[in-house]
């Protein structure tokens, strides 16, 4: 994971941004350049602030400003889960220029091919890296200006980061390292902790955040860029339907589904992804400054550019689904991701959308699953969440006496038509539920289907080379994938 090299990634954007604020002299003593000062930087409500800003602005702005321009491909959560796991999965298609996402499109990724991969988990662990010296700055700030109620909310988005990332990691990695520090002496040879361990501990960050956390969106000044309790019981009712914990992930979803007066469904899809968005649980804002980008989502700018949506994808909506005519584009013979409308360069102008990590439509589908996982005799309550979206979007609504069986298929139908070109959705859901193989290895362009090792993305090689203690993922040692 290179810590100490992220150590020294964090501190220059931190002090930066003190800087700025005025002529005040912040260091009267040097300190040492390989640690964060938890005086200067946790010392007020501010300043700590500040600290927890610039995380945020890295995850959607990307984490090296010499490669601002490839952020959407370069970070885990400024598009990349959507690229890979719209490629890996039936929802993406890479055009004959995108050479580097051949190997990722007919999944068959090796070591050698996995610079994109690569840029996921690095990424990722970086955020993690920075949500960590958050936690262990303000443990260690015995200043009296930073108050309480802020020590509560900025610890709790720190753990709502981490569990996000680790949430992103193992489903595409499998087992991993758990890196709670910053101290290099103990992260530098850490194993890979199983499956079952990381989401325990993804579950004891978000158990542990949501009390922490503000009900409101007052961090993110009624913008909802900040992450609050919400957000936090979201992902958990997400991990509880991954780990099979059906009655949490019934719980946490009507908590959020029950907040009315601060969340809802946008009747036109359309506005499902402005930033005035009523549905948006989270959602990350973009800079408008640079020249590439403008005031455009970076995902936004770069999908449409390179990537096109899959005929069957395409087919797979009614010819009235508002999603389809709201969320979908065609140029020439090409259908592309509309998700997001701003898709050229406006340099400062204000943008009307920002990046939209999580939505409420998920928690219904996710009650719905569960529900019926639960009770798979029980459909009349999953079928009620489905109807919701389905009536969103001007679709027939789902009959009462649906069989069981009818009741799961809709339920992946609707996931796949909600959340195609969305964070990887379909690739995680084809992987949870078994039905990767089944799907992906009858598509033609993944022929010859080459073994489900490819179901995980290789560790990346210099990870393994740096740490002896990091094992591959099975298949991506053999000779035929080198």
């Amino acid at each position: 994971m290179h810590t100490k090299r992220y150590l020294f990634q964090m501190l220059p954007v931190l002090l930066t941004a003190f800087l700025t604020t005025g002529c005040r002299k912040l260091i009267e003593i040097p300190e040492p350049v390989d640690t964060i000062t938890t005086k200067q930087i946790f010392a007020t409500n501010k300043e700590a602030d500040w600290a927890m800003a610039g995380l945020y602005s890295k995850m959607v702005n990307g984490f090296s400003s010499q490669n601002f321009s490839m952020t959407a491909e370069q970070t885990f959560s400024s598009g990349l889960c959507t690229i890979l796991g719209g490629l890996s999965s039936d929802d993406l298609l890479a055009g004959q220029a995108n050479s580097d996402y051949s190997f990722i499109n007919a999944n068959k990724l090796t070591i050698y091919s996995a610079a994109p991969s690569n840029a996921l988990w690095s990424s990722a662990y970086r955020a993690i890296f920075d949500a960590n010296a958050i936690l262990e700055g303000i443990e260690a700030s015995k200043s009296e200006h930073l108050t309480d109620s802020a020590r509560n909310q900025l610890n709790g988005e720190a753990l709502s980061i981490r569990a996000f990332a680790y949430f992103y990691l193992v489903n595409f990695f499998g087992d991993l390292p758990i890196v709670l520090t910053t101290d290099f002496n103990k992260t530098a040879r850490l194993a890979r902790s199983g499956t079952a361990k990381v989401y325990e501990q993804i579950v004891a960050d978000l158990q542990k955040a949501i009390p922490l956390l503000q009900s409101d969106f007052s961090a993110g000044k009624t913008e909802r860029v900040r992450i609050n309790k919400w957000f936090a019981e979201a992902l958990l009712a997400r991990v509880y339907l991954y780990t099979g914990n059906y009655p949490g992930a019934i719980a946490s979803a009507d908590k959020v589904i029950g907040e009315a007066s601060i969340f809802g469904l946008e009747p036109d899809p359309a506005n499902a992804f402005l930033k005035t968005s009523k549905e948006a649980i989270l959602q990350l804002k973009q800079t408008v400054q640079h020249s590439f980008f403008g005031n455009a989502t970076p995902e936004g700018y770069i999908i449409k550019m390179r990537f096109s949506l899959t005929e069957s994808l395409v087919n797979s909506f009614a010819a009235n689904d508002k999603r389809k005519a709201s969320w979908i584009t065609q140029s020439g013979i090409y259908y592309l991701p509309n998700k997001y409308k701003i898709g050229a360069a406006n340099s400062g102008a204000a943008p009307n959308e920002y990046y939209t990590v999580m939505r409420l439509s998920e928690l219904y589908l996710i009650r719905a699953e569960a529900r019926m996982l639960l009770s798979p005799s029980n459909t009349s309550a999953a079928i009620a969440d489905l109807n919701v979206l389905r009536q969103r979007a001007g679709v027939n609504l789902l009959p009462d006496n649906l069989a069981p069986e009818a009741v799961t298929a809709a339920i992946a139908t609707e996931r796949q038509l909600e959340f195609f070109a969305e964070w990887g959705h379909r690739w995680l859901d084809l992987r949870r539920t078994g039905k990767a193989t089944g799907v992906l290895s009858s598509i033609t362009y993944k022929q010859p289907w080459s073994g489900d090792y490819q179901l995980l993305y290789p560790i990346p090689p210099n990870d393994i080379r740096d740490n002896s203690r990091l094992q591959q993922n099975p298949g991506y040692t053999d000779v035929q994938n080198q």
